[in-house]
């Protein structure tokens, strides 16, 4: 009889035990699985990459150089297909073929291995101030009307969908503060924006509709 009772004592300490052995290795995993997928979230959200952005508003037909992007850190997801990577090796390979803004992540699809002139840069004086929401790389519309005290004329368009590249703002010398453009004209309407300017019209310049 005491025989009996030993073992089932004995029993019950190793049953126990068991279950103590079972929590802690089913407490271990978790543990394990806590801690790796730490780790893995950790790990993700280190991983960056160097791209180019743009160092100020770059019209199109820049060239990438040191002088027009600088390189970012940035976390990015499927970017390699988007954007261009940061290698200095590809300073001054590279020309846009559209407006990039400043800050702006560099397009794979916005560079050309050469430089694509398909207008002239021209500067107007404009008879009103641009809008401020208007920045370069807005494409606008030019129109202008002949200065005239004898007959009242009516304002013609001398160029569609020029591209802004910059604003400057100056002096006329009699008190009055005018607003200059710099616009890339397409080869095709530089004839008509250098007559206006000619004949000295009032040149205004309007957000392009197309």
């Amino acid at each position: 009889m005491v025989a009996l009772r030993k073992r089932a004592v004995r029993a019950r300490a190793s049953s126990s035990l068991s279950r103590g052995r079972n929590k802690f290795l089913l407490l271990s995993a978790l543990v394990l699985l806590a801690v790796a997928a730490w780790l893995a979230n950790n790990t993700q959200s280190t991983s960056t990459q160097s791209f180019f952005v743009a160092t100020h508003d770059l019209p199109s037909a820049s060239k990438l150089d040191s002088s027009t992007v600088s390189s970012m850190e940035m976390q990015l997801s499927d970017s390699n297909q988007r954007y261009l990577a940061a290698d200095e090796s590809q300073l001054g390979k590279w020309f846009l073929t559209k407006p990039v803004i400043a800050g702006e992540l560099i397009p794979i699809s916005a560079i050309a291995s050469v430089k694509e002139a398909k207008c002239t840069p021209i500067i107007l004086t404009l008879g009103t101030m641009l809008p401020t929401a208007i920045q370069a790389g807005a494409e606008l519309d030019i129109w202008a009307a002949e200065q005239s005290s004898a007959i009242q004329t009516i304002p013609y368009q001398v160029a569609v969908g020029a591209e802004l590249i910059g604003i400057s703002a100056g002096n006329s010398g009699i008190g009055e503060n005018n607003q200059s453009i710099e616009v890339c004209v397409s080869i095709a309407e530089v004839r008509s924006v250098v007559e206006a300017i000619a004949k000295k019209s009032t040149v205004v310049a309007v957000r392009s509709l197309k």
